[in-house]
């Protein structure tokens, strides 16, 4: 189980990395296709929501107690997918780096034993946001590099 501050570290990296492979992009890049037939930004915008998600349920969390709850993916990440080809490529841009900074500033918030807490219900990619971004981030790196 990884500590408060290795995931601050590893989120940190992570966002630092999105930031990186998004500088001087054209939308032309942000359209190529990767393995899953999903565009770079369709990938972004999917990035965007779910830290945005986290983002919002931490925020109830710590504020009412509600413990996020698990739902089905697919089910979100297939409309995602569809949606973000109607947004412009810098608008995209831009969510998905606001939203990282966001939710990474939230986690950055949490007390060392409010992320054990969330560790422990099983909720640690809530909070552990690199673990999701690498994932992706390693895919659309292939994408624009090849």
């Amino acid at each position: 189980m990884p500590d408060l501050q290795t995931i601050i570290q590893d989120n940190r990296k992570e966002r630092e990395r999105l930031m990186a492979l998004l500088t001087n992009k054209k939308g032309v890049d942000l359209g190529r296709r990767l393995m899953n037939g999903w565009t770079v930004k369709g990938n972004l915008t999917h990035l965007a929501f779910w830290d945005l998600r986290q983002l919002s349920m931490l925020k109830r969390w710590i504020m009412d107690g509600k413990k996020p709850v698990q739902v089905d993916a697919d089910s979100i990440n297939d409309p995602i997918s569809l949606i973000s080809e109607f947004i412009p490529s810098p608008s995209v841009v831009n969510l998905v780096i606001a939203a990282a900074e966001a939710v990474d500033k939230e986690v950055e918030s949490l007390t060392p034993a409010q992320a054990e807490e969330l560790v422990k219900m099983g909720l640690e990619r809530n909070i552990h946001r690199a673990l999701h971004r690498r994932n992706h981030l390693d895919k659309i790196d292939k994408a624009l590099t090849s």
